[in-house]
């Protein structure tokens, strides 16, 4: 099958012939900055952003990596299925005695192992964009990077994934940061000149577009009336603030759907497994520690 460039007019790069190491082989890599530029006819707004955001205010912005968002799904779509799963059991259970016991025995243990995952797996921090202080902050492997707004490297690539026996390929697109050395702010010092970290992962090419140019649109403009709505369940802090001035009933109701639907939400402010910013990023923004 043949490769096809991205379809952004954006320069190729030779960055990731440059690493030392790659974890994958991406393929038709496009600089989208610097300068950090948008790209053209695809829309800037924050609908639909609250899975890549971790935390916005009006001085900086936490971008969710790829693990994180897998990571916030993943209970709601194993909740839907077990349920589904088990009232089904139910039913049949009613003319074939016991078939609920015995699928219940089987999934209720891994329903639970999925659980215990998401409470001991430490959190892996966000990708920080401080638009006062014109900073992006990256942690990887324990190195903690200050990359200037205006040098900052974002590569947009793709690449081939296999989806079923039925020789079923289908591209997965790709944001990367890079990371060079002479960025270094602190922690563990960097074993070598050039990283990348993934700060965005999408199968269509579009939602790709939309995430980057949220995320110009956010620093070159700021918040927007639109964002608080849009962003509401993008963590716990803002959905407690979005639910002021509505009736009990509608609280209620909507922290049942959280806790079943979204646990990750709630646990993710509460939980102690987590990686914290480094106490040099929590001097400049104090301590703002969301997943």
């Amino acid at each position: 099958m043949k490769d096809s460039p991205l379809k952004c007019d954006f320069p190729e790069t030779n960055l990731e012939g440059l690493l030392e190491t790659r974890v994958f082989h991406t393929r038709g890599a496009r600089l989208a900055s610097p300068p950090a530029k948008p790209v053209v006819g695809v829309s800037d707004s924050s609908e639909d952003m609250e899975l890549a955001v971790a935390y916005i205010c009006e001085r900086f912005i936490d971008i969710r990596t790829a693990f994180s968002l897998f990571r916030r799904g993943m209970l709601v779509v194993v909740n839907i299925f077990m349920v589904i799963v088990l009232l089904l059991m139910w039913f049949i259970d009613n003319f074939y005695s016991e078939a609920l016991m015995a699928t219940a025995a089987f999934l209720v243990p891994v329903w639970v192992t999925f659980y215990l995952f998401e409470i001991f797996f430490p959190l892996t921090l966000p990708i920080r964009i401080d638009r006062a202080g014109k900073n992006v902050y990256v942690v990887r492997w324990g190195t903690c990077y200050q990359i200037p707004w205006e040098d900052l490297e974002v590569a947009f690539s793709y690449n081939w994934q296999y989806f079923g026996s039925g020789v079923m390929w289908d591209k997965q697109y790709y944001a990367h940061i890079y990371l060079r050395e002479k960025y270094y702010f602190c922690g563990r010092r960097p074993k070598r000149q050039l990283e990348r970290k993934k700060i965005f992962s999408c199968y269509k090419e579009e939602d790709l577009y939309r995430r980057w140019n949220f995320v110009l649109r956010f620093f070159n403009q700021g918040l927007l009336p639109a964002d608080s709505s849009n962003l509401e369940v993008a963590n716990y802090d803002s959905y407690l603030d979005g639910m002021q001035g509505k009736p009990v009933i509608a609280k209620i109701f909507g922290h049942l759907v959280f806790i079943f639907l979204m646990p990750t939400v709630i646990w993710w402010k509460f939980s102690p497994f987590k990686y914290k910013w480094p106490k040099e990023v929590e001097a400049i923004f104090g301590k703002v520690n969301y997943h």
